[in-house]
């Protein structure tokens, strides 16, 4: 009987590899986090010297006067943690500058760059708050993300803005 289960078990492992089941699929590299942190940490140290073409980085962040940390959240509830950069301020909402998350076809892709007229705030259950200013108007967005399109769902409810621990780069 033993014999059997194995069998059975080696083919399901098998057909899931074959077919492409969204489990594996899935799976983050464990350095993708360590090698965005870095990108920022000595961005940091280097006054931006390292910043790369294809990732703009807001003059916000190249101000001496604000401190910048990271958080990792699971926005969308799928098990894999996205990368969130925010501002470390005594605001009572953290206010966030870019998100990041694993694509499994891109890799490490950034899918909210805010700063120099925006801002995204983590509210509960992943739900995103994006404010942009046009002058003196602001207009705000709830956003959920959906990761089977890469894209982001409009709600029409509200939710509040959290504060969160961020750790410092």
């Amino acid at each position: 009987m033993k014999k059997y289960i194995g069998i059975i078990a080696a083919f399901a492992s098998a057909a899931l590899l074959l077919t492409g089941c969204s489990l594996f699929e899935r799976k983050v590299p464990s350095e993708w986090y360590a090698d965005t942190v870095e990108y920022y940490e000595s961005g940091f140290e280097s006054d931006w010297k390292n910043e790369r073409v294809n990732l703009f980085v807001s003059d916000e962040m190249k101000e001496d006067d604000e401190k910048f940390g990271y958080l990792l959240n699971d926005l969308d509830g799928d098990g894999t943690f996205e990368l969130l950069i925010g501002i470390m301020d005594d605001a009572p909402e953290t206010k966030f500058i870019d998100v990041y998350i694993w694509h499994k076809d891109k890799g490490s892709f950034r899918i909210i760059h805010s700063g120099d007229g925006y801002y995204t705030y983590l509210c509960e259950d992943g739900i995103l708050r994006n404010d942009s200013w046009y002058g003196s108007k602001v207009k705000t967005e709830y956003l959920k993300f959906i990761p089977e399109n890469n894209s982001f769902l409009k709600l029409n409810e509200t939710a509040a803005p959290q504060k969160w621990e961020l750790t410092a780069f």
